[in-house]
């Protein structure tokens, strides 16, 4: 049996194949992610095992009829074809559950560098200006408000670190409940009031068609002239021309972000030239622990299908309305 792994962000795999060389699995990793690469080398592969590169329909079609399972590396799926693999009666998983720890404190360490000016202060000193008065007005963290957009793992990791600072937390979520809020002790509030209101807004959520674009020009005029903010979900949820132009004309204090619309952003890109946005390389998900239990869950995953089993965080179930899952059923 082989197994695609399109790309990884690792040393190594050697902890994928402890888990799957048990069952007689073959890891082929990519040299790199190319539509065409890819393609070629899934031809054959019952498996493909992905972080970002993008597993598009053509993808997916070189491995069929060998391919049983699809396998992401995390949480966001908008790199897999998954309304192509569930058409074709493939099951896609993912891992949702690593990593919350390691995001919120991303965030937190994020937040800190905003408020107390860290980024400005060393860039400053490093080109020979050593001046306080560069970075004022710096005020303490207690009692300003952090307002969370979306209130899933990561975002209740965040509360209590929050909290720990003595930051008031505020919440906007669909699904977040009364009796939700009262337990991580936020208070519940709607979008508008969040962004009027908060001196932090940190994004939690999702790349969905509700939520792409979100942060727009609209909602970043709601935010305070001397709010920042911060982004350790996806892109795209921001729309970055809006952003600058809103940092530039000083109606936004600045932001922090770990994600990108297009990673790495282009030779030139204007926002990694603007002394109030804070950058990191899409890293909040890592640290040794993390990567080690992301590894071994998505290993977990494909064996599961591949010995016949059900994934733990299937992703498309109705791929089996396929009329080849159905046949199997039958039998």
């Amino acid at each position: 049996m082989k197994i695609l792994v399109t790309d990884y962000a690792w040393a190594n795999l050697d902890v994928e194949k402890s888990v799957l060389s048990e069952i007689g699995a073959e890891l082929i990793p990519a040299p790199d992610g190319k539509e065409e690469t890819l393609a070629h080398l899934a031809q054959g592969c019952c498996g493909i095992m992905t972080c970002w590169a993008q597993t598009t329909r053509a993808v997916i079609a070189s491995a069929l009829p060998d391919l049983k399972v699809i396998v992401r590396y995390g949480v966001g799926l908008d790199n897999i074809d998954v309304a192509y693999a569930t058409e074709r009666g493939i099951p896609v998983a993912n891992v949702p559950d690593y990593c919350f720890i390691d995001v919120a404190e991303q965030t937190m360490a994020l937040l800190l560098g905003l408020s107390h000016k860290v980024a400005h202060f060393d860039r400053l000193i490093r080109n020979g200006t050593w001046d306080i008065q560069t970075g004022l007005p710096l005020r303490r963290l207690t009692d300003q408000v952090l307002g969370l957009i979306g209130f899933g793992q990561i975002a209740r990791e965040v509360v209590p670190r929050a909290r720990a600072f003595g930051l008031h937390v505020v919440a906007y979520s669909r699904s977040l409940t009364p009796e939700q809020a009262r337990a991580y002790r936020v208070e519940s509030t709607d979008l508008d009031t969040l962004l009027h209101t908060s001196d932090f807004v940190s994004l939690h959520c999702p790349s969905t068609d509700e939520t792409r674009g979100l942060i727009n020009a609209d909602n970043l005029a709601k935010m305070k002239p001397t709010a920042c903010l911060i982004n350790t979900s996806r892109g795209d949820i921001v729309d970055e021309a809006a952003l600058l132009e809103a940092l530039e004309n000083n109606t936004l204090a600045g932001a922090a972000l770990d994600v990108r619309c297009q990673e790495p952003p282009e030779t030139g890109d204007r926002l990694i030239h603007t002394d109030r946005v804070i950058h990191s390389p899409h890293s909040a998900f890592y640290s040794e622990e993390s990567l080690i239990e992301l590894q071994k869950k998505a290993a977990w995953e494909a064996r599961r299908v591949l010995t016949g089993k059900t994934p733990v965080h299937l992703v498309n179930p109705e791929y089996e309305k396929h009329p080849q899952m159905t046949q199997k059923k039958r039998e």
